[in-house]
């Protein structure tokens, strides 16, 4: 806190609730007939979609630090990791809540910014803000957003519908993200490094792939995706899972970018193990048929510019093996579980 910063225990929650609407309001959309400020908020749904629901938790101290993170980026990932989720649904965002616990102690401030962190990512990605709630608290600070929208039912994607034989792909790279965390513990390079920036910057404020998704729900080829929010190694056990299938994942064709490359050398780090195991890089993987790969590689990259990489295969037996450049297998590693933290 600033000297002479208002604490929240002297604002009080009518003021703070007012402000929050007074900042949400400049986002709503025309499907808002009511936002925040009643009981509950009036929304349009499309006609013939199917809604989707989803809600994520943040929580100081497991997937931030204050000391790292602004309010402002935390507010920005909080919204950014829902929306991800209706991305590897094939769906577009429409409306979001968020629930926040604050300590009273905390500057006025803080819940402001983390408030326009929100919205930002929101409004980025065509989605309103428009309810949620506030409580008071000893700590830590904690928020929770659920967003709703909307997919068609002949493109929604999921988890289960990948075949031995597919291809596996995934958009973008992998490995950022852990990288800016490795640098966040370690130190070393200063954050206005460019390549600092570029890492910390994934970690920070993460673009989820709506557009990626909605150019690939469209080619109607993929059979098969989610995002990776707790690392490919994590994350790909559970597709395979929904799909009673295995993988092989093939190591040499992870797409690291030069960033994650360089730091994690730098930082005596294995850089493929970031990629595989860091999480957070909120990347579609996803699943087609190898004749398939070619169209939806050109659909995403005239749509988004966005690099699409196949990675491996899917496999009748299950398990998932990551092979060497000389086909020996490698350790898959671990990635991110609640419950294995600290």
């Amino acid at each position: 806190m600033t000297p002479g910063e208002e604490r929240l225990r002297d604002t009080g929650e009518n003021r703070l609730l007012a402000r929050f609407r007074e900042l949400a309001s400049a986002g709503l959309t025309p499907g808002v007939v009511l936002g925040s400020g009643d009981d509950a908020a009036i929304l349009r749904a499309p006609e013939n979609r199917l809604l989707l629901l989803t809600c994520d938790m943040m929580a100081e101290g497991v997937h931030f630090r204050l000391d790292w993170a602004t309010p402002w980026q935390i507010g920005w990932k909080a919204m950014a990791q829902n929306l991800s989720d209706i991305a590897a649904m094939g769906g577009e965002p429409g409306y979001a809540v968020a629930s926040v616990s604050l300590p009273g102690s905390a500057g006025a401030e803080v819940a402001e910014q983390l408030a326009a962190g929100l919205i930002a990512a929101a409004g980025e990605y065509g989605t309103a803000l428009v309810g949620g709630d506030v409580v008071g608290s000893i700590g830590p600070l904690v928020v929770d957003v659920s967003v709703l929208g909307w997919v068609e039912a002949e493109l929604a994607l999921r988890r289960s519908g990948a075949r031995p034989g597919d291809a596996l792909l995934v958009t973008g790279s992998l490995g950022a993200s852990a990288a800016g965390l490795k640098l966040l513990e370690r130190g070393g390079r200063r954050r206005d490094d460019p390549v600092a920036q570029q890492v910390l910057a994934a970690h920070f404020t993460p673009r989820p792939r709506l557009g990626e998704a909605r150019a690939i729900a469209a080619t109607r080829l993929a059979t098969a995706m989610m995002d990776l929010s707790d690392g490919l190694a994590e994350d790909l056990p559970r597709l395979c899972l929904e799909s009673g299938v295995g993988a092989r994942l093939w190591a040499a064709r992870v797409p690291i970018p030069p960033a994650c490359a360089g730091l994690a050398e730098e930082l005596g780090e294995d850089p493929l193990a970031l990629a595989v195991s860091g999480g957070e890089d909120y990347e579609l993987l996803f699943t087609c048929p190898p004749e398939a790969v070619e169209e939806i590689r050109n659909t995403v990259k005239k749509a988004r510019g966005t690099p699409v990489h196949v990675i491996g295969e899917i496999t009748d037996e299950r398990g998932i093996i990551m092979a060497g450049a000389d086909g020996q297998e490698l350790p898959l590693g671990r990635g991110f579980d609640h419950f294995r933290v600290g």
